[in-house]
C-alpha cells in the first residue's frame, strides 16, 4: 500500500513529532509512505528554512498571512496532484490545518480515499485566541466543516473533538475517535539515572512529582505549583520536576518563589525530544493538570508507556487516554485539593503507586501507541 502523507506545518513541537512517529509507524508495518509539505519530512531539530518562515510569518501582517494560507492551496494543489500522477497513492493522509482544501479535493476528483487528521478546531481556537485574529472567520469555519464532510474519515484526536464536528453538522459516521500514540521501544520504563538527579540537585529519597511539555497557561501548571507548596506544607519528601520552557516560565519562577516549596523544584528549559525518557522517567508522580478541550496531550501517554502513575483532572478528553483507578488517578478540575488528596495517595501507598504505573505500561502497549493507529488508519482507508 502507498500512502501519501501531506501537512502544512513547519514540523516543530507536537506536530513535528506526531507527523514523524507516524511516518515511522506506516513504513514500520510495511506501507511505502511519501511525505509532502513545506518542509517535507520533518526532524527533532528546526531546521534554517522553517526559521526564515517563522520570522515571515511573525513580521507579516494577519490578514496578508491569512491571504498567504489561502494561497497555499494553489501550491499543494501543484505537488499532490503531480505525486498522485507519479506515486499513484492507494490513499491519501492529510493533517488538516486552516484553508488547505487541497487533499481533499483532489483526493474526490481522482476517487482516492483522504482520511483527514484534526488536532484542533482551529477555526474556533484562532478566532478566540486573544493573540491571534482570524480575519476570514466565516470561509475558515465553512471550509473547515466542507473538509470534514467531504473526507473519507475524519480523525478526531479526542471525543469532545468529535462531539464538536458533530455538533457542527458532520455525520458520525464521517467521524472516528483516535487518540495520539508513543513509540513504546523509546519510551520504556527503566532505573532512574543517578548521575541526571545529581545534575539536577534531587535527593535519592525525594518522591518527584513530574510535568513536561511547553509552558503554556492552558496547561495548569499554577494549579500544580499550589498544590506541592501544600505537600510540602504537610512534610511530605516531594519535589517539582517541570521538564520543558515556554512563555509561561517567568510567571512559574515567580509562583514557585511566592508558594512556599523553597529549593524543592527545577525547572530544566527546554530540551530535545529525544531525551524526554531519560528526564520524565525520573518521575514519580505524573501530573497533566489541565489542557484545551479538544486536546489527546501527548505527554500524558508518554508518562503511561514510562510506567508512571498519572494523575488527571475529570474531564472527557483525558479520559479517552485513561481507566481511572485502574491505570490513572482523576482529580476534581481546578480543585487544589482534590489534587492534593489524589498525589498524597500515590506517594503514600507505594505499592499502589506502582501498580497503576504497571497498568499504564500495558495498555499502551495494546492500544495507546503509534503502530496501533497506523493499522487502523490503513483499515480506515480501505473500507
Amino acid at each position: 500500500m502507498r500512502i501519501l502523507y501531506h501537512h502544512r506545518t513547519l514540523g516543530d513541537g507536537a506536530e513535528g513529532i506526531h507527523i514523524r512517529e507516524m511516518v515511522k509507524a506506516f513504513r514500520e508495518i510495511g506501507y511505502e509512505v511519501l511525505v509532502i509539505g513545506p518542509l517535507g519530512e520533518t526532524s527533532d531539530n528546526v531546521s534554517k528554512k522553517a526559521s526564515v518562515l517563522y520570522k515571515i510569518k511573525n513580521i507579516l501582517p494577519g490578514f496578508f498571512y491569512e491571504l498567504l494560507e489561502l494561497g497555499y492551496n494553489l501550491i499543494g494543489f501543484i505537488n499532490i496532484y503531480k505525486n498522485i500522477k507519479s506515486f499513484r497513492p492507494d490513499f491519501i493522509y492529510d493533517r488538516y490545518i486552516t484553508f488547505n482544501v487541497s487533499s481533499v479535493f483532489l483526493g474526490k476528483y481522482f476517487g482516492i480515499p483522504v482520511i483527514n487528521e484534526v488536532n484542533a478546531p482551529l477555526s474556533l481556537e484562532r478566532s478566540t485566541q486573544p493573540d491571534e485574529q482570524l480575519y476570514f472567520k466565516k470561509l475558515a469555519h465553512f471550509l473547515e466543516k466542507w473538509i470534514c464532510l467531504n473526507a473519507t474519515k475524519t480523525i478526531a484526536v479526542s471525543s469532545p473533538l468529535a462531539e464538536y464536528y458533530h455538533y457542527r453538522g458532520v455525520p458520525q459516521t464521517k467521524l472516528v475517535v483516535m487518540p495520539n500514540g508513543v513509540d513504546k521501544e523509546k519510551f520504556q520504563p527503566h532505573s532512574k539515572s543517578k548521575l541526571l538527579l545529581n545534575r539536577l540537585g534531587i535527593n535519592n529519597g525525594e518522591i518527584i512529582i513530574g510535568f513536561s511539555g511547553i509552558l503554556r497557561s492552558w496547561h495548569g501548571i499554577d494549579i500544580l505549583i499550589k498544590t506541592v507548596a501544600r505537600l510540602v506544607e504537610r512534610e511530605i519528601p516531594v519535589f517539582l520536576l517541570i521538564v520543558g520552557d515556554g512563555p509561561l516560565r517567568q510567571d512559574i519562577e515567580t509562583w514557585t518563589r511566592d508558594s512556599g516549596i523553597g529549593e524543592h523544584y527545577k525547572i530544566t528549559g527546554r530540551i530535545a525530544h529525544s531525551q524526554v525518557p531519560e528526564f520524565v522517567n525520573l518521575f514519580d508522580v505524573a501530573v497533566s493538570p489541565r489542557s484545551t478541550f479538544y486536546a489527546s496531550p501527548m505527554k500524558l501517554i508518554e508518562y503511561m508507556a514510562l510506567g508512571k502513575a498519572v494523575v488527571i483532572p475529570n474531564c472527557a478528553n483525558f479520559l479517552d487516554i485513561v481507566d481511572p483507578g485502574i491505570n490513572g488517578i482523576l482529580f476534581d478540575e481546578n480543585d487544589v485539593g482534590s489534587l492534593t488528596n489524589a498525589i498524597t495517595k500515590l506517594c503514600k501507598d507505594v505499592s499502589f503507586r506502582r501498580e497503576i504505573g504497571l497498568n499504564a505500561r500495558l495498555k499502551v502497549e495494546k492500544r495507546l501507541n503509534w503502530e496501533w493507529n497506523a493499522r487502523e488508519v490503513c483499515r480506515l482507508a480501505t473500507l
